[in-house]
């Protein structure tokens, strides 16, 4: 069955992956809060905010399906390259340029340069900012559908979609098979699969096995959520499982809503878009060019103004990389 995947914009993205972003961002600015009657709200919904990560994982299956569907194996390269490397090297030069300025660290050149393709992973080599492990993952995902495009298999989703699901259905069991991460992030792939189910029940509300196989990444989805909670909040409690697994299925319903045309956005403020664009950069300035700062201004200015005054220079880097990098970029891409 060939379903018609012409790609689409949906408006209402654009914001919530600005909220996403700062969930991230407040997620780990957290730590330099001490808990206090005047902090504990923060910090109970702070902590929570790693669940943006998860968020994107499933707006990227939803997004990259449609934009892939109808390009050539080149197109899709040239495409996901040119929208990936471009600020990941801006946002990871300013990182550099923070914390010498902060610390004088100065990293190893093979460091700097494996990190700035995102393939240091596979060498051993530590991140310089801890968030690049989930771009690594992207970059996974975008590998696998261009295998599956350049053999001409893309829209054979009633195959490999499932055998997909299967073996992370397999994995979450059995860590089997033992080889899976070596080209797909098994623990978060659920997240993947619900994205690129719901993209495709958009354009087929009527195929019964697209349902299913939605509705199975979103047990395991849902259940994965909880299993990782340990990884992310400190000493946490049956409580805190419970609310992951409960935000994680929300974001579930959120896809499955806008794959059956429920939240379409006749009109949206010309701002949607620049929130949406920001997001990128800002997710990857913030963790450890932000935490250099506060670590570096924390015993001349008070956390309470420190913590926000960073949160805007951090913001206004991200929209100065957009208009500086990301758009002129597009704008050859449009050109060419």
């Amino acid at each position: 069955m060939n379903i018609d995947l012409k790609k689409e914009r949906f408006a209402i993205l654009d914001p919530l992956r600005f909220v996403a972003a700062l969930a991230v961002l407040f997620y780990h600015y957290s730590i330099f809060y001490e808990l206090g009657s005047n902090t504990k709200y923060f910090l109970a919904a702070a902590k929570y905010g790693y669940l943006g990560v998860p968020f994107f994982f499933m707006l990227s299956g939803f997004v990259i399906s449609s934009s892939a569907a109808n390009a050539t194996p080149f197109k899709f390269v040239v495409a996901r390259a040119r929208r990936l490397y471009p600020a990941f090297v801006a946002c990871l030069a300013i990182t550099l340029g923070i914390v010498y300025f902060c610390s004088g660290q100065v990293f190893p050149m093979k460091s700097v340069i494996l990190n700035a393709l995102i393939l240091n992973d596979y060498f051993h080599v530590p991140n310089i900012d801890g968030v690049y492990w989930t771009l690594q993952a992207e970059l996974k995902f975008y590998g696998c559908i261009f295998i599956l495009i350049s053999l001409r298999q893309f829209h054979s989703h009633m195959y490999w979609l499932p055998a997909w699901l299967a073996a992370s259905c397999l994995h979450f069991f059995t860590a089997q098979p033992f080889f899976m991460g070596w080209f797909i992030n098994p623990g978060y792939s659920f997240y993947f699969i619900g994205g690129v189910a719901a993209l495709l029940i958009h354009k087929n509300k009527f195929s019964i096995m697209l349902h299913i196989y939605f509705f199975i990444s979103l047990l395991f989805g849902v259940a994965t959520a909880g299993l990782q909670t340990d990884q992310f909040i400190n000493q946490a409690v049956s409580f805190d499982v419970l609310v992951a697994r409960f935000v994680v299925f929300v974001f579930y319903l959120f896809f499955y809503a806008l794959a059956l045309g429920k939240l379409r956005l006749n009109k949206s403020p010309w701002w949607f878009a620049y929130l949406g664009s920001i997001s990128y950069p800002l997710y990857l300035l913030h963790n450890r060019g932000g935490k250099a700062l506060i670590d570096h201004y924390q015993s001349e200015i008070s956390i309470s103004l420190l913590v926000p005054l960073v949160a805007f220079g951090i913001v206004s880097l991200a929209l100065a990389v957009h208009l500086l990098v990301e758009k002129p970029i597009a704008l050859i891409g449009r050109r060419s």
